[in-house]
């Protein structure tokens, strides 16, 4: 199998590489009752949905979750496995990419979202989620998506704040959504990241990263 960045590097279509993973089952927000689901959507309208002394802005951790919860828009795969097969995870996981476009949502496009839900795993297999998400974050961000590490202990900084760790989840996820304009703060390391973030935004994204450019310096010089 090619691997998404050597596709890309060698100008082939990065999902043409994957071989398309078998059907995939998706639970709705709304007609999702499995046990197992019950505690991540608590964190999720409990943590996300509200906001935090440690945000480092106003408004809840995520301003768009609760609108994506009126929606229905948010939607689970449930992986019951104990450990991943990471090649098997990663073919399941790109071939949702095709999977998250052409699902359709009432009223909710923009706050559509897919959860992917690893409840029985445990720290050993966190690396893998990591891995995962970032062998894939190229496809990803070459289609205007972004696809979201979360697991216990997770170290990735909020956009506002150093020291709160907004994917710090009590369950292990991979989550794929639009990409939104803040979203620069998880590619500015990546210059080609940054290409397609200005290309999807325009005059309004070179604004806002000129914006966390501005932030990043002054906590530098509050340090």
């Amino acid at each position: 199998m090619i691997s998404p960045e050597s596709a890309l590097e060698k100008n082939i279509d990065p999902l043409k590489s994957i071989p398309i993973a078998p059907s995939i089952s998706l639970l709705s927000w709304k007609n999702s009752s499995a046990e197992e689901l019950k505690g991540i959507k608590e964190w999720i309208t409990e943590f996300l949905c509200n906001p935090h002394p440690s945000l480092g802005r106003s408004g809840n951790v995520c301003p768009l979750t609760k609108e994506a919860i009126n929606k229905d828009s948010i939607f689970f795969t449930l992986e019951k496995s104990i450990r991943l097969d990471k090649e098997s995870e990663i073919k399941k996981i790109a071939s949702q990419i095709k999977l998250f476009k052409e699902l359709q949502t009432t009223n909710g496009e923009s706050y559509k979202v897919i959860i992917n839900v690893y409840p029985y795993i445990n720290k050993e297999e966190y690396s893998k989620i990591e891995s995962i998400q970032n062998e894939l974050k190229p496809i990803f961000v070459e289609e205007s998506l972004m696809i979201g590490q979360f697991y216990p202990g997770c170290k990735e900084k909020g956009l506002w704040n150093d020291n709160f760790f907004p994917l710090d989840s009590p369950i292990a996820l991979l989550a794929i959504r639009n990409m939104a304009i803040t979203d620069i703060a998880f590619l500015m390391t990546n210059n080609a990241f940054v290409k397609k973030y200005l290309e999807v935004f325009g005059e309004k994204g070179e604004i806002f990263l000129k914006k966390i450019i501005e932030h990043k310096k002054n906590m530098l010089l509050r340090q």
